[in-house]
């Protein structure tokens, strides 16, 4: 499994070397997306407990539609995001940015 290591030189100047695959690359992006989008849900309350009283018909309309709302637009920015860090070269996969709604 490939890795980014820095490299100092003895003038002070460094690099990172990735050896990591594309598709390394693209995975350890995208786990650390889906972890932020999970963070955020859960941040705004949308946690599981939420899920399980929205199931149970324990939240009015209004509280449901609101969760749902802001779960569907995390879940199409999280799309998006994996669509354009999947057509991302190894190299530019770090720096494609995550849009939050």
């Amino acid at each position: 499994m490939g890795h980014k290591t820095l490299h100092h030189y003895l003038d002070g100047t460094s690099f990172f070397e990735d050896t990591r695959t594309i598709e390394e690359a693209h995975e350890e992006n995208l786990t650390r997306i889906r972890e932020l989008v999970t963070l955020k849900i859960t941040e705004a309350g949308y946690d599981e407990i939420w899920q399980r009283n929205a199931a149970l018909g324990v939240l009015t309309n209004l509280e449901v539609e609101q969760g749902r709302e802001f779960i569907a637009n995390l879940r199409s920015a999280y799309h998006d995001y994996k669509a354009r860090l999947l057509a991302s070269t190894r190299d530019d996969a770090d720096g494609i940015q995550f849009n939050i709604p």
